[in-house]
């Protein structure tokens, strides 16, 4: 008899394997992301090992706590950036990132050189 498991371990890895991939596919199809050519051929092989290593997850069981956490940031990572995208308005960065910004939450520098 061939029992089969899976642990929380396994499909918590494998959950973020598939938000990875789903995310990456997405990416590569979509007429709103302007990226070039090489960027969409790295998102296509990012969706096509992320699906990999969810299969590979669920069919075998193989994954590590390393493997997990790579799981994990990636996820976190896929999350933050669709969020990004999906705000009406851009954040308010300094057009000039070498120089401070406000802190104060005025548009104008503290006035410290």
């Amino acid at each position: 008899m061939n029992a089969y498991i899976v642990t929380a371990h396994g499909i918590a890895a494998a959950l973020c394997w598939l938000v990875v991939a789903v995310a990456a596919t997405v990416a590569v199809f979509s007429a709103r992301i302007r990226d070039t050519t090489a960027e969409r051929l790295g998102l296509a092989c990012v969706a096509i090992t992320a699906f990999a290593m969810a299969w590979r997850v669920v069919s075998h069981g193989w994954v590590s706590e390393g493997g997990l956490s790579l799981a994990g940031s990636l996820a976190f990572y896929v999350c933050a950036v669709a969020a990004k995208h999906m705000r009406r308005e851009p954040p308010k960065l300094p057009h000039d990132k070498t120089r401070p910004g406000a802190l104060n939450g005025h548009d104008e520098p503290t006035g410290h050189a």
